[in-house]
């Protein structure tokens, strides 16, 4: 298969990297090449796109496709990574009814083109050096930004979800949401934002790429498909 170019929409599962899964095809498909076009977090899964041998050179025109996601966000806690890399600090206990209504009210401030913050745990580089690797070693770094875009925010669900935090095991008012918005859009941080806009605190419970342009999540191959069906 060392001749094969392939873009293969792969299923990314929740505590891989995406270098792993791309380490993994192209160990299975024996290939030259393979990258991938699209981070994933290792907490997040769903589409990742693999792309093989000659298609590695199609990288940036599939970086600039939009992105769906499917996010689960918790309030009333907190993390330094936005998510739940890190154990949950519980802030408050706040009233679901007031607090849902309160996010419907300013979720318009979080279309359109915005300025987001990078998360400090993340692999944006400041003075050559990756910003989780200076956050791991307590570096305080000056908070970053840079411009997005959020298409469309849709509420699929709300309710309240069991976290576990440092106070314990506490139910917390969450939501589930459909986001569609440009490449590079780091939906951990529109969770911790609109936490800081509510004043409550936000922190990533779950999140599911859904699509990359028209590759979606329901066409999309499990690892162990792809191992012993070697496509």
């Amino acid at each position: 298969m060392n001749g094969t170019q392939m873009i293969i929409n792969i299923y990314k599962p929740k505590n891989w990297t995406s270098f792993d899964v791309v380490a993994k095809a192209r160990g299975v498909l024996r290939l030259k090449k393979a990258g991938h076009a699209g981070t994933l977090d290792p907490m997040a899964e769903g589409v990742l796109i693999v792309l093989t041998n000659d298609d590695t050179q199609k990288q940036a025109k599939f970086m600039e496709m939009e992105k769906e996601y499917i996010a689960e966000i918790a309030f009333g806690a907190e993390t330094p990574t936005y998510d739940l890399e890190i154990l949950p600090h519980l802030n408050t206990e706040p009233k679901s009814e007031e607090l849902f209504e309160k996010l419907r009210e300013i979720l318009p401030m979080f279309t359109g083109e915005i300025e987001q913050s990078v998360p400090p745990y993340s692999a944006k580089k400041i003075q050559g050096k990756e910003m989780y690797k200076l956050a791991r070693k307590g570096v305080e770094v000056p908070r970053q930004t840079k411009k997005v875009t959020i298409r469309s925010i849709d509420i699929l669900e709300m309710g309240s979800k069991e976290l576990e935090t440092d106070a314990g095991l506490i139910s917390l008012p969450a939501v589930t949401m459909k986001i569609r918005c440009s490449s590079g859009t780091f939906v951990r941080s529109l969770a911790h934002e609109l936490g800081e806009k509510l004043k409550t605190g936000g922190v990533l419970k779950s999140l599911i790429r859904s699509a990359i342009g028209q590759y979606r999540v329901e066409d999309s191959v499990k690892i162990e498909d792809l191992v012993s069906q070697q496509l």
